[in-house]
């Protein structure tokens, strides 16, 4: 799984400012000891004073979700190349040379953090799903007892009041079957069996399987075939059910009125060649960075209790996992969520 916030710079922040020796002494500071208050704060803090600079550092500020996105902004743009007033032709300046050292090894603490953040996600899911897999069989027989003797016992009952409590009962060991079953699904898939499928074929069929759910809840459902015919290598059952799950996540987290797109489109994906991308978007709230990090946990759900048992999205990204594929998750607050979902192309006619 990739997660993203929101990246997106305006063209002010685009490149770094020319800047002055002294304020690549301050940015060395700057960079190197981020803290509250924001970058053009720390700046300021540190003894800057070239208005060109606190303004580039307020303007990423503003865009990027919280210091550490800002820090990173400026790191990736200082990276890419900076200017310094009145230096040398051969940027021997020892201003600039201090200034690039600082760049480096935060980008290399950059580099360092997100490893073991990524090795502490995979320990944690690897947890999750053991533990799954073993309360799950525990867990469902006492469930299944009390679905059963329930069952038993409201056939023979005459009392209203004591046949609505047994249905209760009776609904509530299905609710908690359910809730095993699915984190057991997360815990360890079907094995898929892969063969070529159009994906208009997967569309079409996960327009069908969300259309009720759109209609209840007043929103739009708009889909997207893709350009060109396309077909991909995969469990089509899987598929089909990961995009109902990440469809379903889309129009719980919007209101009436809102919209649901439904994308597709083949990509050459730097990392995994030739790919697929079916992009499910809404204009949903959108979720923080906190929310987003922890979308793929079981059980977590940034909407209120009773909204869901955040099972939705952990299912999906193990059953696009299994087959080869790979969810991204775009999402920030106030701009909505855009889950793309990249599969391997089928390779030939």
């Amino acid at each position: 799984m990739k997660l993203a916030h929101d990246e997106r710079q305006g063209d002010a922040v685009d490149a770094s400012p020319t800047l002055s020796p002294a304020a690549c002494v301050v940015l060395v500071r700057t960079v190197l000891e981020a803290g509250g208050g924001g970058l053009a704060a720390g700046f300021r803090r540190h003894g800057g004073d070239d208005p060109a600079v606190t303004a580039w550092l307020a303007a990423i500020d503003a865009s990027a979700a919280g210091v550490e996105a800002a820090r990173d902004a400026v790191v990736d743009r200082l990276s890419a190349g900076f200017t310094v007033a009145g230096a040398p032709r051969d940027g021997t300046a020892p201003e600039a040379a201090a200034l690039a050292a600082a760049v480096a090894a935060a980008a290399a603490e950059r580099r360092s953090r997100g490893r073991f953040e990524s090795a502490v996600a995979a320990a944690r899911l690897e947890a999750l799903r053991e533990f799954a897999y073993g309360a799950g069989h525990e867990i469902n027989n006492p469930l299944a007892n009390i679905a059963t003797r329930a069952q038993s016992l409201l056939l023979d009952e005459r009392s209203p009041e004591r046949r609505r409590r047994l249905a209760v009962i009776v609904d509530q060991a299905f609710r908690g079957r359910d809730m095993i079953g699915g984190l057991m699904v997360f815990a360890r898939p079907p094995k898929p069996a892969p063969a070529p499928v159009a994906v208009t074929g997967i569309l079409t069929a996960l327009v069908e399987a969300v259309k009720p759910l759109a209609a209840a809840r007043g929103a739009r459902l708009e889909s997207s075939p893709p350009p060109a015919p396309v077909h991909v290598l995969v469990d089509e059952a899987h598929v089909i059910e990961a995009l109902r799950l990440v469809a379903v996540n889309a129009f719980e987290a919007i209101g009436p009125g809102g919209r649901v797109t439904l994308e597709a489109r083949q990509c050459d994906d730097a990392a995994g060649g030739p790919r697929c991308e079916v992009i499910v978007a809404d204009d949903g709230p959108g979720m923080g960075p906190d929310v987003l990090r922890r979308a793929f946990d079981p059980f977590f759900s940034g909407r209120e209790a009773g909204r869901g048992i955040g099972l939705g999205l952990p299912k999906a990204w193990r059953l696009v996992e299994i087959n080869g594929g790979e969810i991204r998750v775009d999402s920030g607050p106030g701009r909505g969520t855009r889950v793309s979902v990249l599969l391997p192309v089928a390779a030939g006619p």
